[in-house]
């Protein structure tokens, strides 16, 4: 008679391997019970090419009365077709998908405009969504906002609109009551919607391919707006060229919690003229993306070191990590006071790819 393996203990060896595709299928094929246990790691994320040569099987497995993969779908990735317009059969073939009860992450990706009844069709289907990352084309930044608005239990956003026009900002169009994280793929003009019609949830903020010069202004004028509501904030700064220093004002962020500054894109440039502004007595970690060089001017070392260190500014700051491929110093030496706290993280981190 063949042993029984408690579930908790099947589940904790399959998740040994949850990233080994070929080892996944192995397990799956012991009995029903693993294949049960496998299925949720087998299925948990889906791309389905729209139009593509598998995506009538795949709808046909979906459709199959003895279907048993459905609700371990969690992730799903729909890509249109590039080339070509979208029929109504696609409308069709998506509203297939609402099977899927289980997604809980949509993304879409097109350079071309989809329909709006297609987009419809996609907020309908999906409308358990809580995270969604859309990197699409819309005919004006109010048809962006709309389809966005369209799922009820956003929490989290991945902002792009692909090649679409600014235009006017949206009338009517509330922000979703639980969206709690905003993702903006850069600064455009849009992020002034998303700071003045903010819910009070909303405490993320990530805003990628800032334009070190052009944009400041503008990020200086966002974060002003957001002032004490934001809690995590990321920025990661787009290449530029020339010498100057990257400054922000981040002086009314004083709820922050957690900071992430990228300067990897940069060369040659350090963290304390983005941070020297930062008066945040509650903030935790801060980590630092930079490229692989760090001989810089030891006057900046010893005023970060100063700065961070400095208790009754940041009493809560457990962590400052810095994140590069390669580090030519060693910056325990030249930030003493931080590694005396036990701030600073190890040279294994400080040196970590990242």
């Amino acid at each position: 008679m063949p042993v029984s393996i408690p579930p908790e203990i099947l589940n904790l060896i399959v998740e040994q391997h949850r990233e080994d595709l070929k080892q996944l299928f192995s397990c799956s094929l012991v009995s029903k019970p693993w294949l049960q246990a496998t299925r949720y790691y087998l299925f948990g994320e889906i791309i389905l090419y729209l139009g593509g040569p598998y995506e009538a099987r795949f709808l046909a497995l979906l459709g199959h009365p003895l279907c048993t993969f459905a609700t371990s779908v969690r992730k799903f990735w729909i890509l249109p077709a590039q080339e070509r317009e979208l029929s109504k059969q696609v409308n069709e073939n998506i509203a297939q998908l609402a099977k899927l009860t289980s997604v809980r992450t949509l993304r879409i990706h097109r350079q071309k405009m989809i329909p709006p009844q297609t987009l419809s069709v996609l907020a309908t289907t999906f409308k358990g969504v809580t995270t969604l990352l859309m990197a699409v084309r819309f005919p004006a930044f109010a048809s962006a906002v709309q389809f966005m608005g369209s799922f009820p239990l956003l929490e989290e956003v991945f902002f792009e609109p692909v090649r679409t026009q600014p235009g006017d900002f949206p009338s009517g169009i509330q922000m979703p009551a639980r969206l709690r994280s905003v993702h903006l793929h850069s600064l455009c003009g849009h992020e002034r919607w998303f700071a003045d019609n903010r819910v009070p949830t909303l405490s993320t903020l990530s805003i990628e391919n800032i334009r070190p010069l052009d944009d400041i202004p503008r990020l200086n004028e966002i974060l002003e707006i957001f002032s004490t509501d934001l809690r995590h904030l990321t920025l990661r700064f787009a290449s530029k060229t020339g010498d100057f220093d990257v400054q922000v004002n981040l002086q009314h962020n004083t709820q922050l919690r957690a900071l992430e500054i990228d300067l990897s894109m940069l060369t040659r440039r350090h963290v304390l003229p983005v941070i020297s502004s930062l008066r945040a007595p509650h903030v935790e970690t801060i980590v630092w993306r930079n490229r692989r060089v760090f001989n810089l001017s030891a006057d900046l070392w010893a005023g970060l070191d100063a700065l961070l260190a400095d208790r009754d500014a940041f009493g809560m700051l457990r962590s400052f990590t810095i994140m590069a491929k390669t580090a030519a110093c060693n910056p325990r030496l030249l930030m003493p006071l931080c590694d005396a706290l036990g701030i600073l993280c190890g040279e294994e981190d400080i040196a970590a790819a990242f």
